[in-house]
């Protein structure tokens, strides 16, 4: 199950956090953070999000131009709610 989050800075630019939650496949239930991205467009006429600074799990620094994406408590604390009420709401089927 994938989650984005999106935290708008202005009307200009905005940074993104998306996440998958893994319950069975790989190890351990986790929540993986897959990718980080700090995004800006020229103007509100533009639609195109051009990416600025980017990191992604599994690319492994070939296309990372950071090293270390920040992961704030807010975000931290959104994902692991957002999560908690998706699997509230799920159906038991039997």
């Amino acid at each position: 199950m994938q989650l984005v989050i999106t935290r708008p800075d202005g009307d200009l630019k905005h940074e993104v956090w998306w996440f998958t939650l893994n319950i069975g496949w790989v190890g351990s239930p986790c929540i993986f953070f897959e990718g980080y991205s700090f995004e800006t467009r020229d103007s509100l006429r533009h639609r195109k999000w051009v990416k600025q600074t980017h990191w992604t799990r599994l690319d492994h620094s070939r296309n990372n131009n950071i090293t270390e994406p920040p992961l704030p408590p807010d975000v931290e604390n959104e994902v692991r709610t957002r999560y908690q009420e998706s699997i509230t709401n799920l159906a038991i089927v039997k």
